[in-house]
């Protein structure tokens, strides 16, 4: 599993593997993790596509109701269920 520095990621690491607490062996067990550097969004993927998202779709939009949103977040990634020009330009 590949991890940012995102806090709720930093606390994953602490109780999953520094503290090792019995009740997460299974993950331990299973599955190992790479840490991205401090700040390192052209190394996590998804971060272009998010940038992308809230430039196109969301910057100084005001969706009153969350089901407007969820439904014009759903069209707007229907776009990339195969591969696209756009897809194919983000810096990856």
């Amino acid at each position: 599993m590949v991890l940012d520095n995102a806090p709720w990621h930093k606390k994953a690491i602490r109780l999953i593997w520094t503290e090792e607490c019995a009740e997460y062996q299974d993950i331990r067990d299973a599955m190992t993790y790479i840490t991205l550097a401090p700040y390192s969004p052209d190394l996590n993927p998804i971060e272009q596509v998010w940038r992308i998202t809230r430039k196109e779709m969301a910057h100084n939009r005001y969706f009153s109701v969350w089901k407007v949103l969820e439904s014009t977040l759903d069209a707007y990634y229907s776009n990339f269920r195969q591969p696209n020009q756009k897809l194919k330009s983000m810096r990856f």
